[in-house]
């Protein structure tokens, strides 16, 4: 009784939560004569929800995955496909050449979505404050280049920790060896959308650079350990720029040679000092011509006698979509935190002081950029100083600023409940169609399903060796080994015992040629 009343408790809770559905590649097969696909799948959801089931294909090894055209897809794709065993049917004649190299992906999304309001209410100043000390102190390529290099491989660690696609994006700056440190959660449907958080995590060479830009960097890897955490439609990049106080230098590198060809850039959410906070009047000051530029902005921190208590969001006329986005979702999921908007014409030439920043460098190159500011040493007295110390900041502000660029960034990527399994079809790249491409011998193979034990029959008019391989339909390696046939008809035995139930493909190379057979696993 015990034991179903924990069952039902369980249930009801995993229901209220709504579980993900799960997707399981069964079997693979290919018409090279129709150019088509065929795979045999599992779809499993708990609440039994009909669910929307796409195809995505890489062919770069799993970088990243391009969307099959749904027009190219037949049987069980699309909406409404109903949980069971399904059948999904890809024409790829406009991909045939190389399809054998291709990694397949199957989606399925039930069409909830994890609650923004959930994830902004992760956001933690302890946290905040964690991650700030581990990056605190002199960090300059001059006067603190082992500090730097710290730095740059903590944030790589947590990158690679969050399950990001990560990478080190290497130049070469004043004669010394630099790096963005770059990381990608991969969206599940349009991923070449990408949106980007960033922060530079290089200091002046005088102090220990808390606000400027230690602050940034807390906020990037605060927002990475809360996202990380869920699947969206699109990309997000998180991104640390180094050489930033050197011209940004960092930032204009990777605007060169560092975005991918495939990303459609959206969006960049720049962290530029957001730590300092003061509700004293006259705290504030503004930049020599912003009354006259902005004079509503301008007013509005009049009319709070110049508390320096709001974040500043800087963006430039093409980005209006994404600065309507940012206050937006801070109004709806951060009504604490106070915004005063400036928007520049072009790329703000006209306003150097709000140029200051690496947004400035996806603003030269016509990409939508936010800066998200505290305003620096308009505000913040201790700027370019020694007295830039995790002491002087305001870790709720901190937190509410990020509260709020964490909720834009989801609600553009688009939350999804999904689950997915990939196929590599390079272990298709032989037939299963009893053709044997140089193989000395015909191969049959049984019984089939097996229980453990899979023999293999020959028949050759001459002894031969054999690399006998055994791969899961995700194209892993699972078992190897060399067999021995005699001439004539001949049966050596394959032990399987040890795979779990399942499809699986048996790959022969004799060294002259090749051939594969596809088998079940039932215990």
């Amino acid at each position: 009784m015990k034991n179903t009343l924990l069952f039902l408790v369980l249930a009801a809770t995993a229901t209220a939560q709504n579980l993900p559905p799960a997707v399981s590649i069964t079997d693979v097969s290919v018409d090279e004569v129709a150019q088509q696909l065929t795979f045999t799948y599992q779809l499993t959801d708990f609440e039994n929800d009909p669910c929307e089931v796409w195809l995505k294909f890489s062919t770069d090894g799993g970088e990243f995955f391009a969307l099959a055209a749904p027009t190219d897809l037949t049987a069980d794709a699309g909406t409404n496909i109903l949980p069971g065993a399904k059948t999904l049917v890809w024409d790829y004649s406009a991909h045939a050449d190389g399809i054998f190299g291709t990694r397949i992906r199957i989606v399925a999304s039930d069409g909830h979505s994890a609650g923004i309001a959930s994830m902004v209410s992760q956001v933690s100043e302890a946290g905040l404050l964690a991650s700030l000390e581990t990056v605190n102190g002199i960090r300059h390529y001059n006067a603190a280049p082992q500090r730097l290099e710290e730095v740059r491989s903590h944030i790589e660690t947590q990158f690679a920790a969050a399950g990001l696609q990560s990478e080190r994006h290497a130049f070469t700056y004043a004669n010394t060896g630099m790096g963005n440190i770059i990381g990608r959660l991969a969206g599940l449907k349009d991923e070449a959308v990408t949106y980007i958080i960033d922060a530079h995590f290089d200091g002046v060479s005088n102090g220990p650079a808390a606000d400027d830009n230690g602050s940034g960097v807390a906020g990037v890897l605060e927002a990475l350990r809360i996202l990380s955490q869920y699947d969206f439609e699109h990309s997000i990049r998180f991104i640390g720029f180094d050489a930033e106080e050197l011209g940004l230098i960092g930032s204009q590198r990777y605007v060169q040679n560092g975005i991918k060809p495939y990303e459609d850039l959206q969006g960049v959410l720049n962290f530029e000092m957001i730590g300092f906070y003061s509700d004293e009047p006259n705290s504030q000051m503004l930049p020599a011509g912003f009354d006259q530029l902005f004079p509503q902005a301008a007013q509005q921190v009049a009319d709070n006698e110049y508390r320096g208590d709001f974040l500043t969001v800087v963006g430039n006329t093409a980005s209006n979509p994404l600065t309507t986005a940012f206050v937006d979702a801070s109004t709806q999921y951060v009504p604490d935190l106070s915004l005063v908007v400036a928007e520049v014409p072009g790329t703000g030439t006209i306003a150097p002081d709000l140029r200051r920043s690496d947004h400035a460098r996806f603003w030269d190159a016509g990409k939508k950029a936010l800066m998200l500011t505290d305003a620096s040493e308009f505000r913040n007295y201790n700027y370019h100083t020694p007295g830039d110390s995790i002491g002087t900041l305001n870790f709720t502000f901190m937190a509410n600023v990020v509260k709020a660029t964490l909720a834009t960034a989801a609600q553009l990527a688009v939350p999804i409940s999904a689950g997915h399994d990939d196929f590599d079809l390079s272990i298709l790249s032989v037939d299963d169609d009893g053709h044997s491409h140089g193989f000395p011998a015909e191969v049959r193979i049984y019984p089939n399903p097996t229980g453990g034990l899979l023999s293999l029959e020959t028949g050759s008019v001459h002894a031969f060796r054999t690399r006998a391989e055994v791969y899961d339909l995700s194209g892993r390696q699972l078992l190897r080994k060399v067999m021995e046939f005699g001439n004539g008809s001949s049966v050596a035995v394959l032990d399987v015992s040890d795979l779990a139930n399942g499809s699986y493909m048996l790959v022969l190379d004799s060294g002259e040629g090749s051939v594969s057979r596809s088998f079940v696993v039932e215990h």
